[in-house]
């Protein structure tokens, strides 16, 4: 083989591979980091007579929750200058750095916070994701399964009624 051929698949063979390592790299860091917390911490947070909006429990392994996050994501921007919070819930086992990846890729804008097993026991969770509705602090509706934005923006709109 002559050099010069050799030169060019060197050339385009490294180019194959940067371009494919940058897809397979982490997704971009976020300033949303995922807090850790302690069950108690998340549960004065949303009894909080503050809170008006969804919880929803979720992990970053589940293929519905992957669907819904981008849902409560638009739902979150559009609603959050009338008050209405949503925040998340990790039931993930590996801690925050198991969902942070998720967080990052998705661009989640609101609070997420890892809680593990101890979310799952305390919410009496069957299947996730599970959105839970809350009223001025107060749990409403707890709604397991993923959910189509028309439903989630029903119960987003019906908070904003009262």
């Amino acid at each position: 083989m002559k050099p010069k051929f050799l030169i060019a698949c060197l050339v385009i063979w490294s180019a194959f591979f940067l371009v494919g390592a940058s897809y397979c790299s982490d997704p971009e860091p976020t300033n949303n980091l995922v807090r850790s917390l302690e069950m108690k911490e998340l549960e004065s947070i949303v009894t909080d007579e503050s809170f008006s909006g969804i919880l929803v429990a979720m992990a970053s392994w589940c293929p519905p929750c992957r669907e819904e996050l981008p849902v409560l994501a638009e739902l979150y921007r559009q609603y959050r200058e009338a008050g209405i919070n949503i925040a998340a819930v990790s039931v993930d086992m590996d801690g925050p750095s198991a969902v942070q990846p998720l967080i990052n890729e998705l661009k989640i804008p609101f609070p997420v916070y890892w809680v593990g097993k101890s979310a799952v026991q305390h919410y009496k969770l069957v299947g996730i994701p599970t959105l839970m509705v809350y009223r001025h602090g107060r749990l409403m509706e707890k709604i397991p399964g993923s959910q189509s934005r028309k439903i989630i923006e029903k119960k987003i709109k019906a908070l904003l009624q009262v």
